[in-house]
């Protein structure tokens, strides 16, 4: 084995003057253009690839959403079966929307006394009942002022029948009792109105949350088809993906250390760091609701206390397979930044 023999010129400097003089050196161009078509052709292959897994599952979804499945799940929904809520989650929260509707009819009738007023709280019965007494005690002494009037006046006979027969309806009119059967037909009045915008409210509801559980049973069906269309992209586009794949690497390792660094930093506090729980926890309840499962707090908290660590594990995977390897230095500004 030969051994190159040290100059009296480094050898860096050598192979700097070297690049030098090719890149002076006639014929030069035509491998830079060959290498500018290049990237050019792998970013837009890149970008249209990324368009196309993106956008052609979303387009899928809406289709089968809008023209496929929702007519079909209104018709079986609406004609096949009796049922209003897809679960029970559904079902409490109709509940409390109602009682919120009558918690606010409730208060408005303590605000606006002379608009309508019906009993609709339980721990108002007892005052209704009260109020039905003191509305019996007070006829009962109407009437009992009305006898005593009677026998008082049956003494001016001759005088009270001219006056009736000349005037019959105001000698009614002005009476007590007239008054009070005058008050109790308002209040007849108040409560049907009441009833009547209760049965509208329970309406409302009832098609709201029966228009809920329709959705939620299209859109998991819609999802399962845009799901599909995804993994059909990804099994039949497996060199623009490799394309692409390359392309992004590419991207991010030209970036210098502390940019890597911060994107990497970034990356790992959302999705794993000390305030992403709660977040989790919100994504997790949403795609419950959007697929119309029962929510049960016992299976979110678990996959907030698993899924969160199972990307950090991937992750810091990656960091020791792969970027260890390409990239120590940015391994090591992300280790500083982390401490």
């Amino acid at each position: 084995m030969e051994l190159e023999r040290i100059g009296f010129i480094p050898r860096s400097i050598l192979r700097m003057l070297d690049r030098f003089y090719n890149q002076l050196s006639v014929g030069t161009a035509e491998p830079l253009v060959k290498e500018f078509r290049f990237s050019k052709y792998l970013l837009l292959t890149s970008v249209k690839s990324l368009l196309i897994l993106f956008f052609l599952p979303l387009l899928a979804n809406f289709a089968t959403k809008t023209y496929i499945f929702r007519p079909l799940i209104e018709d079986f929904w609406d004609r096949k079966q009796s049922e209003i809520f897809l679960n029970f989650n559904l079902q409490e929260r109709a509940f409390y929307e109602m009682s919120r509707f009558e918690e606010k009819i409730y208060f408005e009738s303590l605000v606006k006394p002379n608009e309508p007023f019906v009993n609709l709280r339980g721990t108002s019965s007892a005052m209704a009942d009260d109020s039905i007494e003191n509305e019996k005690k007070q006829s009962s002494s109407l009437l009992v002022k009305e006898n005593e009037a009677q026998s008082i006046e049956s003494k001016k006979e001759e005088h009270f029948s001219v006056s009736f027969v000349q005037n019959p309806s105001g000698a009614w009119a002005n009476s007590p009792l007239s008054s009070f059967e005058g008050a109790n037909q308002k209040k007849i009045d108040s409560l049907s109105i009441m009833e009547h915008r209760l049965q509208e409210k329970t309406i409302e509801l009832a098609e709201h949350y029966n228009h809920e559980s329709r959705e939620a049973i299209t859109n998991l069906l819609a999802d399962f088809m845009g799901l599909g269309t995804l993994c059909f992209l990804l099994l039949n586009m497996k060199m623009s993906i490799t394309n692409t794949t390359a392309f992004l690497f590419e991207s991010f390792f030209s970036l210098k250390d502390s940019r890597k660094s911060f994107l990497m930093l970034l990356f790992t506090d959302l999705l794993v760091g000390f305030h992403s729980p709660r977040g989790w926890e919100v994504l997790f309840s949403g795609l419950f609701e959007h697929f119309g499962l029962p929510e049960n707090e016992n299976i979110i908290l678990l996959l907030v206390g698993t899924f969160p660590v199972l990307l950090d594990a991937l992750f810091k995977y990656w960091i020791f397979r792969h970027l260890n390897r390409h990239s120590p230095a940015t391994v090591a500004t992300y280790q500083s930044m982390v401490e």
